[in-house]
């Protein structure tokens, strides 16, 4: 004999078919706090634009490398260096210096990536951070490469400086061109100041297989910057921590140049201040500090200097709640 089960009984059933069948609860897109630290310079190798991104419980986030809107237009790239106006760099006089050639070695490949390790003579911040990649452990290198295989040959898209913190993302080039430049720069961790801002790493791992970098920070806690997007014209990784940012210090920031719209690595801030809200736009410069749910920084018209770098954006941040 089969008992009837009670109507609350067959509700609460119901209940908790429909959450097993939606799988955990995902928490939704959040605003951050973006302070503006920039300041005007009349130098095109400097880095007068810094921005850093506050908040308390980030889990993760997304950063995007996507092609200026003007790209398909750029008929000569310009990524020569540019020290007019500079107070440092080489005299106007001064005979043409031989490139200096760091030591390279690969540390992975595959049919679809390269891993390439990089030492220079020095760094201003002389710590030693171990990077293994896969069983092989390096204790100096200055620089990862990751590079794509294409038919048209290996594409470097992703760098990152182990002993600072730094990062560089790009999309690929569009058929037409060989590459396309690095350009702003952006930090992963709780971003430290001293003669100019960076993250200390205790280690630094890469696994081939998910492409994923692991990061243990100096402070405490892990990081991991997970290659989600290589293509013409875009790029993404996603950013995770664990635990998730406590809010003493900035969980990420972007260094950049700016001189004026026509010579820069980035001229406006775009963004949204609430999830789906909508767009503002507004110089690098003259941003006003406040919230954000996104915000890229990015180019309208061509520039002078790296003309083909890309905008860089900060999106889909999430709490660990």
């Amino acid at each position: 004999m089969t008992l009837p089960i009670p109507a609350p009984a067959r509700a609460a059933a119901a209940a908790a078919l429909l959450l097993a069948l939606s799988g955990p609860a995902v928490a939704e897109p959040v605003a951050v706090d973006v302070a503006n630290r920039s300041y005007a310079t009349k130098c095109a190798e400097e880095d007068n634009i810094y921005y850093t991104l506050s908040g308390a419980d980030i889990e993760r986030f997304t950063v995007v490398a996507r092609s200026p809107a003007y790209l398909d237009k750029v008929v000569r790239d310009s990524t020569a260096p540019d020290f007019t106006d500079c107070g440092f760099g080489p005299a106007p006089d001064a005979p043409p210096v031989k490139p200096y050639v760091p030591p390279t070695a690969i540390l992975h490949e595959d049919d679809q990536y390269i891993v390439k390790g990089v030492v220079y003579p020095d760094f201003w911040r002389p710590t030693v951070v171990p990077v293994k990649v896969g069983k092989l452990t390096q204790n100096f290198l200055h620089l990862v490469q990751v590079w794509r295989k294409t038919a048209g040959g290996p594409i470097e898209f992703i760098v990152m400086y182990p002993q600072d913190g730094y990062w560089r993302l790009r999309p690929l080039p569009p058929f037409r061109m060989h590459e396309v430049a690095f350009g702003s720069s952006f930090l992963v961790g709780p971003v430290e100041e001293s003669t100019r801002p960076f993250v200390a790493y205790k280690s630094v791992e890469f696994d081939p297989k998910t492409l994923t970098f692991t990061l243990e920070f100096a402070k405490g806690g892990k990081g991991t910057v997970r290659i989600t997007q290589v293509d013409v014209g875009y790029s993404s990784v996603e950013v995770g921590y664990a635990p998730a940012s406590d809010g003493a210090l900035p969980f990420t920031a972007i260094r950049s140049m700016y001189v004026r719209p026509d010579n820069a690595d980035t001229a406006e801030a775009v963004w949204r201040a609430t999830p789906g809200g909508p767009a503002q736009m507004q110089s690098v410069i003259d941003f006003k500090s406040g919230k954000a749910a996104e915000i890229f920084f990015s180019r309208s018209v061509p520039s002078r200097h790296n003309t083909s770098s890309p905008d860089v954006g900060f999106t889909d941040f999430r709490t660990a709640k």
